[in-house]
Protein backbone atom coordinates (compact mmCIF):
# COMPACT_ATOMS: atom_id res chain seq x y z
CA UNK A 1 0.00 0.00 0.00
CA UNK A 2 2.86 2.30 0.30
CA UNK A 3 4.58 1.26 -3.19
CA UNK A 4 5.62 4.43 -5.66
CA UNK A 5 6.09 2.95 -9.51
CA UNK A 6 7.08 5.50 -11.69
CA UNK A 7 6.78 5.36 -15.41
CA UNK A 8 9.08 7.95 -17.05
CA UNK A 9 8.17 7.58 -20.65
CA UNK A 10 4.33 7.95 -19.74
CA UNK A 11 4.90 10.70 -17.04
CA UNK A 12 2.82 9.08 -14.33
CA UNK A 13 3.98 7.69 -11.03
CA UNK A 14 1.82 4.83 -9.50
CA UNK A 15 1.12 5.97 -5.76
CA UNK A 16 0.20 3.16 -2.64
CA UNK A 17 -2.25 5.54 -0.34
CA UNK A 18 0.03 4.09 2.32
CA UNK A 19 2.77 6.20 1.04
CA UNK A 20 4.06 9.55 2.30
CA UNK A 21 5.39 12.24 0.22
CA UNK A 22 8.51 12.51 1.67
CA UNK A 23 9.16 9.19 0.08
CA UNK A 24 7.46 10.12 -3.18
CA UNK A 25 10.17 13.15 -3.50
CA UNK A 26 13.32 11.26 -2.69
CA UNK A 27 12.10 8.57 -5.29
CA UNK A 28 11.40 11.02 -8.23
CA UNK A 29 14.07 13.11 -7.35
CA UNK A 30 16.78 11.53 -9.40
CA UNK A 31 14.58 11.66 -12.33
CA UNK A 32 14.30 15.39 -12.29
CA UNK A 33 10.62 15.18 -11.96
CA UNK A 34 7.94 16.03 -9.07
CA UNK A 35 3.87 16.19 -8.56
CA UNK A 36 1.38 18.10 -7.15
CA UNK A 37 1.66 16.43 -3.40
CA UNK A 38 1.62 17.67 0.04
CA UNK A 39 4.51 20.21 1.11
CA UNK A 40 5.42 18.19 4.69
CA UNK A 41 7.12 15.08 4.66
CA UNK A 42 4.98 13.29 6.96
CA UNK A 43 1.38 14.03 5.23
CA UNK A 44 0.26 10.17 3.45
CA UNK A 45 -0.64 10.29 0.09
CA UNK A 46 -4.22 8.79 0.73
CA UNK A 47 -5.95 11.69 2.83
CA UNK A 48 -4.28 14.39 0.81
CA UNK A 49 -5.48 13.82 -2.25
CA UNK A 50 -8.68 12.53 -1.26
CA UNK A 51 -9.53 15.96 0.20
CA UNK A 52 -8.20 17.72 -2.49
CA UNK A 53 -4.26 18.28 -1.65
CA UNK A 54 -2.52 22.03 -1.67
CA UNK A 55 0.77 21.32 -3.52
CA UNK A 56 3.74 24.07 -3.97
CA UNK A 57 2.27 24.07 -7.70
CA UNK A 58 -1.24 24.46 -6.96
CA UNK A 59 -1.07 28.06 -8.93
CA UNK A 60 -0.40 26.34 -11.84
CA UNK A 61 -1.34 22.98 -11.52
CA UNK A 62 -4.01 22.72 -9.81
CA UNK A 63 -4.74 20.96 -6.37
CA UNK A 64 -3.29 17.19 -5.89
CA UNK A 65 -6.51 15.83 -6.63
CA UNK A 66 -6.97 17.69 -10.33
CA UNK A 67 -3.21 15.48 -10.64
CA UNK A 68 -4.52 12.13 -10.71
CA UNK A 69 -5.65 10.67 -13.77
CA UNK A 70 -6.39 7.14 -12.57
CA UNK A 71 -7.93 5.54 -9.56
CA UNK A 72 -7.50 2.32 -8.60
CA UNK A 73 -11.10 1.05 -6.20
CA UNK A 74 -12.11 -1.33 -4.15
CA UNK A 75 -15.83 -1.00 -4.05
CA UNK A 76 -18.33 -1.96 -1.59
CA UNK A 77 -18.97 -5.41 -3.25
CA UNK A 78 -15.42 -6.26 -3.44
CA UNK A 79 -14.91 -5.58 -7.03
CA UNK A 80 -11.60 -3.83 -8.31
CA UNK A 81 -12.22 -0.97 -10.67
CA UNK A 82 -10.24 1.74 -12.22
CA UNK A 83 -11.70 5.03 -12.24
CA UNK A 84 -10.32 7.86 -15.19
CA UNK A 85 -11.64 9.95 -17.72
CA UNK A 86 -12.19 6.42 -20.04
CA UNK A 87 -13.56 4.05 -17.27
CA UNK A 88 -16.46 4.74 -14.69
CA UNK A 89 -15.74 8.64 -15.87
CA UNK A 90 -18.74 9.45 -13.37
CA UNK A 91 -16.64 8.10 -10.87
CA UNK A 92 -13.86 9.99 -11.30
CA UNK A 93 -15.06 13.23 -11.37
CA UNK A 94 -16.73 11.86 -7.49
CA UNK A 95 -13.05 11.51 -6.66
CA UNK A 96 -11.82 14.30 -6.91
CA UNK A 97 -13.69 15.48 -3.23
CA UNK A 98 -14.59 11.58 -1.63
CA UNK A 99 -13.41 11.43 1.07
CA UNK A 100 -14.76 8.32 2.50
CA UNK A 101 -18.11 7.51 0.74
CA UNK A 102 -17.28 5.72 -2.59
CA UNK A 103 -14.61 3.39 -2.08
CA UNK A 104 -11.00 2.48 -0.66
CA UNK A 105 -8.45 3.47 -3.46
CA UNK A 106 -5.73 1.04 -3.73
CA UNK A 107 -3.47 3.07 -6.24
CA UNK A 108 -3.59 6.88 -7.29
CA UNK A 109 -1.78 7.70 -10.97
CA UNK A 110 -0.74 11.33 -10.95
CA UNK A 111 0.74 12.98 -13.56
CA UNK A 112 4.54 13.93 -13.10
CA UNK A 113 6.07 17.27 -14.30
CA UNK A 114 9.94 18.35 -15.15
CA UNK A 115 11.20 19.64 -11.58
CA UNK A 116 15.14 19.89 -11.53
CA UNK A 117 15.32 22.92 -8.88
CA UNK A 118 12.97 24.54 -7.30
CA UNK A 119 13.40 27.93 -4.36
CA UNK A 120 12.06 27.73 -1.29
CA UNK A 121 12.43 29.79 2.31
CA UNK A 122 11.11 30.80 5.54
CA UNK A 123 11.24 33.56 7.18
CA UNK A 124 10.01 34.30 10.79
CA UNK A 125 9.72 37.89 12.34
CA UNK A 126 8.70 39.32 16.34
CA UNK A 127 4.94 40.20 15.59
CA UNK A 128 4.07 43.80 14.92
CA UNK A 129 0.92 44.70 13.79
CA UNK A 130 2.23 46.78 11.19
CA UNK A 131 4.48 43.85 9.68
CA UNK A 132 1.87 41.37 9.68
CA UNK A 133 -0.04 43.83 7.72
CA UNK A 134 2.88 44.11 5.30
CA UNK A 135 3.12 40.22 4.85
CA UNK A 136 -0.17 40.04 4.05
CA UNK A 137 -0.14 42.56 1.26
CA UNK A 138 2.64 41.51 -0.20
CA UNK A 139 1.25 38.01 0.18
CA UNK A 140 -1.06 39.07 -1.79
CA UNK A 141 0.74 40.66 -4.72
CA UNK A 142 3.23 37.59 -4.55
CA UNK A 143 0.85 35.60 -4.44
CA UNK A 144 -1.81 36.29 -7.05
CA UNK A 145 0.26 37.14 -10.09
CA UNK A 146 -1.02 35.90 -12.87
CA UNK A 147 2.67 36.42 -15.09
CA UNK A 148 4.42 34.27 -12.76
CA UNK A 149 2.35 31.03 -11.97
CA UNK A 150 5.23 29.56 -10.40
CA UNK A 151 4.82 31.26 -7.07
CA UNK A 152 3.53 29.88 -3.82
CA UNK A 153 3.38 31.82 -0.37
CA UNK A 154 1.95 31.01 2.94
CA UNK A 155 1.97 33.25 5.73
CA UNK A 156 1.06 32.80 9.61
CA UNK A 157 0.91 34.59 12.83
CA UNK A 158 0.84 32.60 15.90
CA UNK A 159 0.95 33.64 19.66
CA UNK A 160 1.65 32.34 23.19
CA UNK A 161 2.18 33.71 26.51
CA UNK A 162 5.92 34.16 25.89
CA UNK A 163 6.53 34.67 21.93
CA UNK A 164 3.98 36.49 19.08
CA UNK A 165 5.41 35.27 15.50
CA UNK A 166 5.26 35.77 11.92
CA UNK A 167 5.81 33.28 9.70
CA UNK A 168 6.29 34.00 5.75
CA UNK A 169 6.81 30.42 3.31
CA UNK A 170 7.72 31.52 -0.21
CA UNK A 171 8.83 28.72 -2.89
CA UNK A 172 9.26 29.28 -6.67
CA UNK A 173 8.26 26.21 -8.48
CA UNK A 174 11.12 27.50 -11.81
CA UNK A 175 14.05 28.08 -9.77
CA UNK A 176 13.91 31.78 -9.29
CA UNK A 177 15.50 33.61 -5.97
CA UNK A 178 12.87 35.94 -4.56
CA UNK A 179 13.53 38.48 -1.54
CA UNK A 180 11.57 38.45 1.46
CA UNK A 181 8.18 39.86 1.70
CA UNK A 182 9.15 42.50 3.95
CA UNK A 183 12.69 44.16 4.49
CA UNK A 184 12.41 43.57 8.18
CA UNK A 185 15.49 41.37 9.64
CA UNK A 186 14.03 38.03 10.48
CA UNK A 187 14.95 35.62 13.80
CA UNK A 188 14.74 32.87 11.71
CA UNK A 189 15.52 32.62 7.91
CA UNK A 190 16.24 29.43 5.49
CA UNK A 191 16.57 28.95 2.15
CA UNK A 192 17.28 26.42 -0.66
CA UNK A 193 17.63 26.21 -3.84
CA UNK A 194 17.04 22.33 -5.83
CA UNK A 195 14.63 19.29 -5.71
CA UNK A 196 11.54 18.84 -3.95
CA UNK A 197 12.89 16.74 -1.94
CA UNK A 198 15.18 19.30 -0.30
CA UNK A 199 13.05 21.77 0.13
CA UNK A 200 10.51 19.89 2.10
CA UNK A 201 13.34 18.37 4.64
CA UNK A 202 15.73 21.37 4.60
CA UNK A 203 13.04 24.69 4.76
CA UNK A 204 9.52 23.11 4.94
CA UNK A 205 10.23 20.88 7.77
CA UNK A 206 13.13 22.65 9.69
CA UNK A 207 10.75 25.59 10.21
CA UNK A 208 7.61 23.52 12.11
CA UNK A 209 7.74 21.84 15.36
CA UNK A 210 6.33 18.70 16.12
CA UNK A 211 3.39 18.33 17.83
CA UNK A 212 1.28 15.94 19.94
CA UNK A 213 -2.64 17.70 20.26
CA UNK A 214 -3.71 20.12 17.96
CA UNK A 215 -7.53 21.25 16.52
CA UNK A 216 -8.25 22.51 12.96
CA UNK A 217 -10.76 25.03 11.33
CA UNK A 218 -10.83 26.68 8.08
CA UNK A 219 -12.90 29.00 6.14
CA UNK A 220 -12.17 30.50 2.64
CA UNK A 221 -12.79 34.51 1.72
CA UNK A 222 -11.99 37.27 -0.39
CA UNK A 223 -8.93 39.03 0.35
CA UNK A 224 -9.08 41.50 2.75
CA UNK A 225 -6.10 42.43 4.73
CA UNK A 226 -7.73 44.99 7.23
CA UNK A 227 -10.24 41.44 8.16
CA UNK A 228 -7.22 39.61 8.46
CA UNK A 229 -5.39 41.75 11.00
CA UNK A 230 -8.77 42.62 12.63
CA UNK A 231 -9.44 38.67 13.37
CA UNK A 232 -5.78 37.88 14.86
CA UNK A 233 -6.66 40.98 17.40
CA UNK A 234 -10.10 40.02 18.21
CA UNK A 235 -9.11 35.93 18.80
CA UNK A 236 -6.44 37.60 21.40
CA UNK A 237 -9.28 37.95 23.95
CA UNK A 238 -10.76 34.17 23.18
CA UNK A 239 -7.10 32.91 24.27
CA UNK A 240 -5.96 35.69 26.76
CA UNK A 241 -7.80 32.82 29.51
CA UNK A 242 -5.55 29.84 28.30
CA UNK A 243 -2.24 31.32 28.49
CA UNK A 244 -1.10 29.46 31.28
CA UNK A 245 -1.88 26.20 29.50
CA UNK A 246 1.59 23.67 28.85
CA UNK A 247 3.00 24.49 25.65
CA UNK A 248 0.02 26.09 24.00
CA UNK A 249 0.66 27.73 20.74
CA UNK A 250 -2.63 28.85 18.45
CA UNK A 251 -2.10 30.49 15.02
CA UNK A 252 -4.42 31.78 11.99
CA UNK A 253 -2.19 31.05 8.53
CA UNK A 254 -3.49 32.66 4.85
CA UNK A 255 -3.22 30.41 2.24
CA UNK A 256 -4.44 31.42 -1.98
CA UNK A 257 -6.68 29.99 -3.95
CA UNK A 258 -5.79 31.68 -7.02
CA UNK A 259 -8.30 31.90 -9.96
CA UNK A 260 -5.52 29.55 -12.10
CA UNK A 261 -5.80 27.10 -9.46
CA UNK A 262 -9.81 27.04 -9.32
CA UNK A 263 -9.74 26.98 -12.98
CA UNK A 264 -7.62 23.55 -12.63
CA UNK A 265 -10.37 22.48 -10.57
CA UNK A 266 -12.97 22.89 -13.58
CA UNK A 267 -13.79 19.09 -13.31
CA UNK A 268 -14.39 18.44 -10.28
CA UNK A 269 -17.20 18.62 -7.89
CA UNK A 270 -15.56 22.22 -6.16
CA UNK A 271 -15.25 24.37 -9.18
CA UNK A 272 -18.72 25.64 -8.73
CA UNK A 273 -18.89 26.41 -4.98
CA UNK A 274 -15.37 28.30 -5.66
CA UNK A 275 -17.23 30.35 -7.93
CA UNK A 276 -16.08 29.07 -10.71
CA UNK A 277 -12.48 30.86 -10.76
CA UNK A 278 -13.82 34.56 -11.10
CA UNK A 279 -12.18 35.85 -7.34
CA UNK A 280 -8.98 35.33 -5.86
CA UNK A 281 -9.39 33.54 -2.85
CA UNK A 282 -7.56 32.38 0.25
CA UNK A 283 -7.96 29.57 2.96
CA UNK A 284 -8.09 30.80 6.44
CA UNK A 285 -6.30 28.00 8.70
CA UNK A 286 -6.87 28.47 12.45
CA UNK A 287 -4.52 25.96 14.40
CA UNK A 288 -4.77 25.29 17.91
CA UNK A 289 -1.56 23.47 19.65
CA UNK A 290 -0.93 22.15 23.03
CA UNK A 291 0.39 19.27 24.85
CA UNK A 292 -1.54 17.87 27.79
CA UNK A 293 -4.51 16.11 27.21
CA UNK A 294 -6.19 17.48 30.22
CA UNK A 295 -6.76 20.82 28.22
CA UNK A 296 -8.53 19.21 25.38
CA UNK A 297 -12.14 20.28 25.94
CA UNK A 298 -11.05 23.59 26.77
CA UNK A 299 -9.06 24.07 24.15
CA UNK A 300 -11.03 22.39 21.40
CA UNK A 301 -13.73 25.14 22.74
CA UNK A 302 -11.66 28.11 22.60
CA UNK A 303 -10.53 26.47 18.89
CA UNK A 304 -14.70 26.28 17.26
CA UNK A 305 -15.06 29.82 18.81
CA UNK A 306 -11.86 31.17 16.96
CA UNK A 307 -13.45 29.91 13.63
CA UNK A 308 -16.84 30.89 14.74
CA UNK A 309 -15.79 34.60 15.34
CA UNK A 310 -13.47 34.57 11.92
CA UNK A 311 -16.59 32.87 9.78
CA UNK A 312 -19.26 35.54 11.48
CA UNK A 313 -16.89 38.39 10.75
CA UNK A 314 -16.48 36.89 7.01
CA UNK A 315 -20.23 36.99 6.70
CA UNK A 316 -20.76 40.40 8.56
CA UNK A 317 -18.28 41.93 5.80
CA UNK A 318 -19.65 40.04 2.72
CA UNK A 319 -16.13 38.56 1.78
CA UNK A 320 -17.33 34.67 3.21
CA UNK A 321 -17.07 32.06 0.01
CA UNK A 322 -19.05 28.87 1.66
CA UNK A 323 -16.29 26.49 0.22
CA UNK A 324 -14.68 24.52 3.64
CA UNK A 325 -11.48 22.93 2.38
CA UNK A 326 -11.71 19.35 3.66
CA UNK A 327 -8.21 18.56 4.88
CA UNK A 328 -8.27 21.89 7.86
CA UNK A 329 -11.57 21.58 8.46
CA UNK A 330 -12.56 20.65 11.81
CA UNK A 331 -14.76 17.72 12.50
CA UNK A 332 -17.98 19.22 13.24
CA UNK A 333 -18.05 21.67 9.76
CA UNK A 334 -19.91 20.57 6.69
CA UNK A 335 -17.97 20.12 4.38
CA UNK A 336 -19.75 18.73 1.35
CA UNK A 337 -22.89 21.02 2.32
CA UNK A 338 -20.76 24.19 1.55
CA UNK A 339 -18.08 22.68 -0.54
CA UNK A 340 -20.60 21.43 -3.31
CA UNK A 341 -23.33 23.01 -4.61
CA UNK A 342 -26.72 21.68 -4.50
CA UNK A 343 -26.66 20.49 -8.39
CA UNK A 344 -23.25 19.16 -7.45
CA UNK A 345 -24.68 17.31 -4.40
CA UNK A 346 -27.36 15.51 -6.40
CA UNK A 347 -24.88 14.21 -8.77
CA UNK A 348 -22.54 13.11 -6.15
CA UNK A 349 -25.53 11.21 -4.34
CA UNK A 350 -26.94 9.63 -7.67
CA UNK A 351 -22.88 8.36 -8.37
CA UNK A 352 -23.13 7.00 -4.69
CA UNK A 353 -26.22 5.19 -5.00
CA UNK A 354 -24.47 3.30 -8.61
CA UNK A 355 -21.33 2.38 -6.54
CA UNK A 356 -22.67 2.14 -3.05
CA UNK A 357 -26.21 0.97 -3.11
CA UNK A 358 -26.63 -0.33 -0.20
CA UNK A 359 -24.56 2.29 2.04
CA UNK A 360 -21.78 0.06 3.10
CA UNK A 361 -19.26 2.37 3.42
CA UNK A 362 -21.77 4.86 5.53
CA UNK A 363 -22.44 1.91 7.58
CA UNK A 364 -18.82 0.14 7.95
CA UNK A 365 -16.45 3.16 7.32
CA UNK A 366 -16.87 5.73 10.08
CA UNK A 367 -14.36 8.60 10.11
CA UNK A 368 -14.32 10.84 7.13
CA UNK A 369 -16.85 13.38 5.63
CA UNK A 370 -19.96 11.49 4.71
CA UNK A 371 -22.34 12.96 2.13
CA UNK A 372 -25.68 14.89 3.53
CA UNK A 373 -28.31 12.38 3.89
CA UNK A 374 -31.71 13.75 1.39
CA UNK A 375 -33.34 15.99 4.11
CA UNK A 376 -29.85 18.12 3.99
CA UNK A 377 -28.29 16.86 7.32
CA UNK A 378 -25.29 15.77 7.53
CA UNK A 379 -24.53 12.16 8.21
CA UNK A 380 -20.70 12.18 9.84
CA UNK A 381 -19.20 9.78 11.68
CA UNK A 382 -16.02 10.47 14.16
CA UNK A 383 -14.21 12.98 11.60
CA UNK A 384 -10.93 12.70 12.52
CA UNK A 385 -9.60 15.94 13.97
CA UNK A 386 -5.77 14.85 13.66
CA UNK A 387 -4.24 16.52 11.02
CA UNK A 388 -0.44 17.06 9.73
CA UNK A 389 -1.02 18.79 6.15
CA UNK A 390 0.57 21.84 5.92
Amino acid sequence: MNKINIQHERQIVELGPGATWINVYAALEPYHISTAGGRISGVGVGGFLLGGGIAFASAEKGLGANNVINYEVVLSNGTIVNANEAENEDLFWAMKLPSTNYGIVTRFDMRTYPSSAIWGAVNVYPFTPTLASELYAQSEKWGHDDTNRDNMVSIAMMRNKSMSLALAVQVNEAGIAHDPLTSDTPIMHLETTGSTYKVVREVVDSALAATTRTRWHTITTKIDTEYFMDIFEKSESIMKPHDDRENILWSIAVQHFQKSCINAAKDSPIFNALGQGRDDLVNIHILMEWANPDDDTALEEAAYELGTLAETEARKRGILNDFIYLNYADGSQPVYERSVTRGDMEKMREIKKAYDSAGIFDRLWRGGYKLPVERGNMSQTDADNKHDEL
